[in-house]
């Protein structure tokens, strides 16, 4: 039952109250004697003796924890902070239904794009459970942003006036989170088929499909970073990947043998260009037995070899596993004796621990035992009905459709929460088992997916500029919603055009078209400033020496792009450390930074890379000049180191090799030497850049990069902070000295 806060009759339901910690409180609508509503992305317990204070008057219940005091009138409930209204909650429906499922039909295979599908048909309608459809509209003031609600293939440049549909689909992933320009967000706790219509520019309504009650947290942290910090105090805590995973990775579709994977790691090695991961797509197993998680003895002859081999040129290898199986494979029969198949016959049933144990002996004994490093948990939304077919069906038709698909095998209330549930698998699996930290690129998400080791992707989009466009801004979406890894194909998956609607690549020629070469070398650049860069897709080889001979544009500017991701290393381990101990996220969209810079809110095309770097990203074809807005405050061109005074718009010209980055004044920037991997890393002297203008302070993070250890201390931060008006430098080291770097100290600027 709905206990613990203060319970408020309204209309024919109760309203509970509930103060989490200051900054934080929860909002229950639902029946007195119904359940406490379950969360799948809340870790927080239920606090035992919450303190607030209560004012009751004559149509409204004041409740006050802290900094925030949420009112419950006739008809609605306002949540504000420190006496200034944040949000206000409203029309809240709760409307009983019956979850119904054809059970028992015939299950037929097919072979998709997106690997072999099973899908149920025909049977008989069981009932299943009584469930509620919700509703909740929240209204906004005229001059706030919102971002968030996960990574959608529109490319949202402000969540008002969209209408989002919130499920898991290829390029879809629904993250039941908000965030405003005022210094608040709101996490959702439903696990079913969202949307949210917030095309009547006021306010935005969710719609839910099956919940006990409605239920949310308003978190108010006075600005980005306080509420990053809060959603991490509610969520939990996300896990440091691997340093490795934060070089340059190499996949393709596919690469087809042990032999051909060690022959590509050399010739990275041989052209010194620098890499970190090659990865292992689809179909390294028996033919017929999709899914099968064991090598093909003729292709892949020594797997353990193959691991030795790439890890004597500092390679690391990840590869791809899927839910779902076919064919009369060890795995598949495993899991069907064991009866830890969901209906379709083929998918695992994440949902069941024992189910997921299962999967994890399977992928240790078939693959982890020979020193993979990384996985690659591929179609995570594992069901489909739309990914076919030459014209695609509009939005409502292909949700209905792809939804009512999920419902043939799940209950309605779960529906996109597998995701989350197969990477706790991979997860506490793994760590039940090794040190090695645990590495997971997946295609869906949920809020709270981040505790195990999670990095998503964009799905497989298709090559043209306008695609690139939305990939700055998905980011920026995205880690809004407290999950901190995301990436993208670089290049998209599709370069090339086709029957189906998905194929709407514009190059046909891949890497020998010029057009591509241009839009391949400005997507890397752009990924050179997101949690990973990897390479991959269809139709066209992506590795550097496709792109041309050294010497000419496209290929010298590719190698200097990964070349800067290495050299800023130090800067991005530090930032996604922060992820770790701080909560902080490190992508921020410049309207959160900057919440009263009108200016800001229009630059969507912008991000902040951490605290003090400014990425503008090249999207426009055979662009020789760029515009772009600096804040407010000094800047520095990190190239020519010109400065330029913020508050205002500047042109600046963008050859091919040149993405505009520009570093805050008051910036504490460590920087690497040259270097072929992040392994060569080790010990090495870091130039510290000091950008004047302004007191700066910066924490410089590093460990062994490969195991837990930092969870036990094995760690060196370094803050060092600057102060402008004497150029003096100070420093407060913290954890152990053994991963200290020396220094030497730079001041850009100062005269």
């Amino acid at each position: 039952m709905i206990q613990k806060g203060v319970l408020i009759p309204h209309d024919d339901c109760v309203i509970r109250v509930l103060p989490y910690a200051d900054g934080i409180v929860r909002i229950t609508a639902g029946p007195s004697d119904g359940p406490e509503p379950v969360s799948y992305s809340v870790t927080a317990p239920i606090p035992a003796d919450p303190v607030f204070a209560v004012e009751t008057g004559e149509t409204e219940t004041a409740v006050t924890a802290g900094c925030l005091t949420v009112t419950v009138g006739e008809d609605c409930v306002t949540v504000a902070a420190d006496g200034k209204r944040l949000t206000r909650a409203s029309r809240f429906r709760l409307e009983p239904y019956e979850i119904r499922r054809q059970t028992g039909g015939n299950v037929t295979f097919r072979q998709t794009v997106d690997g072999v599908r099973a899908s149920a048909e025909g049977g008989d309608e069981t009932f299943i459970r009584v469930s509620n459809h919700g509703a909740v509209t929240f209204d906004f003031t005229e001059d706030e942003t919102l971002f968030g609600l996960g990574s959608h293939e529109e490319g949202y440049a402000n969540l008002r006036g969209q209408f989002v549909p919130l499920y898991q689909e290829n390029m879809r992933i629904a993250v039941p989170v908000f965030v405003s320009t005022k210094g608040y967000a709101v996490l959702v706790n439903c696990a079913s088929v969202m949307t949210f219509d917030a095309t009547d520019h006021r306010r935005g309504k969710f719609f839910l499909d099956s919940v006990d009650a409605v239920d949310f947290w308003v978190l108010y942290g006075g600005d980005f970073a306080g509420v990053c910090r809060a959603l991490k105090a509610l969520t939990g805590t996300t896990p440091l990947l691997p340093k490795w995973a934060f070089g340059y990775v190499q996949s393709k579709e596919r690469y087809a043998s042990q032999k051909e994977l060690i022959e590509i790691g050399r010739r990275y090695r041989a052209e010194g260009i620098p890499i970190d991961v090659l990865v292992q797509d689809w179909l390294y197993w028996d033919d017929g037995m999709w899914g099968n998680k064991h090598f093909n003895k003729e292709r892949y002859p020594d797997p353990a070899a193959l691991t030795e081999e790439l890890h004597r040129m500092d390679l690391k290898l990840m590869v791809s596993i899927w839910p779902n199986l076919s064919g009369e494979s060890e795995d598949r029969v495993e899991m069907r004796e064991a009866g830890h198949l969901l209906g379709d016959g083929s998918t695992v049933n994440a949902f069941d621990e024992a189910a997921r144990a299962l999967y994890w002996k399977q992928a240790n004994e078939g693959l982890f035992r020979y020193d993979i490093d990384g996985w690659w948990c591929d179609s995570s939304e594992p069901f489909d009905a739309v990914w076919g077919g030459k014209e695609r069906d509009p939005l409502p038709e292909r949700m209905a459709r792809s939804v009512g698909e999920f419902k043939k095998y799940l209950d309605d209330g779960i529906l996109n929460v597998y995701s989350l549930h197969h990477s706790m698998g991979m997860y506490e699996n793994q760590r039940k088992c090794s040190e090695k930290r645990v590495v997971n690129l997946t295609r869906s998400g949920f809020s709270g997916q981040h505790r195990y080791g999670t990095v998503v992707w964009s799905g497989d989009c298709s090559a043209n500029w306008e695609t690139l466009r939305k990939q700055v801004r998905i980011v920026q979406n995205y880690v809004a919603t407290g999950e901190a890894y995301w990436n993208s194909d670089i290049g998209s998956f599709f370069a090339a055009g086709g029957y189906e609607w998905f194929r709407d690549g514009d190059y046909p020629r891949g890497s020998d078209d010029e057009g591509y070469r241009e839009l391949y070398t400005r997507w890397l650049q752009f990924a050179a400033f997101t949690p990973m860069m990897r390479s991959h897709g269809t139709n066209t080889p992506r590795e550097v020496w496709r792109f041309g001979e050294r010497g000419t544009p496209y290929r010298d500017a590719i190698e200097k792009a990964i070349r800067l991701r290495y050299a800023l290393l130090p800067y991005l381990y530090s930032v996604h450390a922060a992820v770790t101990f701080d909560g902080t996220m490190p992508v921020t969209p410049l309207a959160l930074a900057y919440p009263k810079d009108r200016e800001a809110a229009k630059a969507s095309g912008e991000y902040l890379w951490g605290p003090s770097l400014l990425v503008c990203p090249v999207t426009d074809p055979g662009a020789e000049d760029m515009t772009v807005y600096l804040p407010a405050g000094g800047w520095y061109d990190y190239e020519t180191e010109a400065f330029h005074e913020g508050g205002r718009y500047v042109k600046i010209p963008v050859p091919i090799d040149k993405i505009p980055l520009f570093v805050k004044a008051g910036a504490i920037l460590p920087v690497a030497p040259p270097v072929q991997s992040t392994a060569d890393l080790d010990g090495r002297e870091y130039e510290l850049r000091i950008y004047a203008g302004a007191d700066g302070q910066f924490t410089l993070y590093d460990d062994g990069g490969l195991d837990y250890g930092y969870e036990k201390g094995a760690y060196s931060a370094v803050t060092y902070a600057y102060h402008d008006a004497d150029g003096t430098l100070s420093e407060t080291a913290a954890g152990q000295p053994d991963w200290r770097h020396p220094v030497t100290v730079r001041i850009v600027g100062r005269k």
